[in-house]
C-alpha cells in the first residue's frame, strides 16, 4: 500500500476499516493513519483503505477510535 502521490502531509483523512467483513469510515489526522499503517504492515489485522473525496465529506464521519494512541512514538 502507498499513498506518497496523494496522502496528504497533515489534516484528516478518511480512512476505512474492514474487519471480520464489517466496514468502519472514520476521519483520522494523517499522523495518526501513518502510523496505523505502519502497525497494520507489522501485522495484517483487518484491510485499510483511504479513501479519496471532498474534504467536506468526510467532515461528518466520527473519529477513529483511540486516535490518539496512534499519535505516539
Amino acid at each position: 500500500m502507498t499513498g506518497k502521490g496523494w496522502f496528504p502531509p497533515e489534516g484528516d483523512v478518511h480512512v476505512r476499516i474492514w474487519l471480520a467483513g464489517v466496514v468502519f469510515d472514520y476521519r483520522a489526522t494523517a499522523a495518526a493513519v501513518r502510523n496505523l499503517i505502519h502497525d497494520w504492515r507489522r501485522k495484517h489485522w483487518c484491510t485499510i483503505e483511504l479513501i479519496r473525496d471532498a474534504i467536506d465529506a468526510h467532515r461528518l464521519l466520527p473519529r477513529l477510535p483511540c486516535e490518539q494512541l496512534f499519535l505516539g512514538p
